[in-house]
């Protein structure tokens, strides 16, 4: 089974990712005031993470990819228990980015234009790809407790959401490391070039 068909016998689950993550962009935008206390955890997670590495590059890279990789397989694991972990983890994921956009558009010094331009694109179209995929595989892991494949029983169905799910870890692993380095890297320099 390759990866690339497992992606696209997949498919439904995945638009379905994307569904849900969008829902939650559009949730932490448009609640931005409501959602302030509980997601402004997040966001300080994140920026004690990026100000540890300071000027270190390489070193940022490696943070992001590590926090990334393991809130994917989180994403993937969570998802055995019925699915509801996974759907809230990626519903989730998407109030942080709509509450992040937002408020650095009330209080950063780039545009929001700029920031979704340079900020969040370049590393943006591997890293959310890759979490789509990893929640859409987590989702099918529980969904397939719950509606088993047609003439299989729960454990074979089970079985098989697995066996994909190995098949396309090495695509979610390589759209991880191609984002961090893109964001350790590419993403500073785009903004410090913007700035000046």
């Amino acid at each position: 089974m390759r990866p690339l068909s497992v992606i696209r016998h997949n498919r439904g689950y995945i638009g379905f990712s994307l569904i849900l993550f969008v829902l939650g962009l559009l949730i932490g935008v448009v609640f931005f005031e409501t959602l302030h206390g509980f997601l402004k955890q997040y966001l300080e997670k994140i920026q004690s993470l990026a100000s540890g590495a300071k000027d270190d590059h390489l070193n940022l890279a490696w943070l992001i990819f590590k926090n990334n990789l393991l809130a994917s397989f989180g994403l993937l694991v969570s998802g055995i228990f019925l699915s509801i972990f996974a759907i809230n983890g990626i519903v989730l994921n998407g109030m942080v980015v709509g509450y992040a956009l937002v408020l650095m558009g009330k209080t950063g010094q780039v545009p929001v234009w700029a920031l979704v331009l340079l900020g969040i694109l370049p590393h943006g179209v591997l890293e959310i790809p890759a979490f789509l995929l990893a929640g859409a595989m987590g989702i099918k892991l529980g969904y397939m407790w719950l509606r088993p494949i047609a003439g299989k029983s729960r454990w074979s169905s089970f079985r098989h959401a697995f066996a994909e799910t190995l098949n396309v870890t090495p695509v979610i692993v390589g759209l991880l490391l191609g984002a961090a380095a893109m964001e350790g890297f590419v993403t500073p320099a785009l903004l410090k070039w913007y700035m000046h």
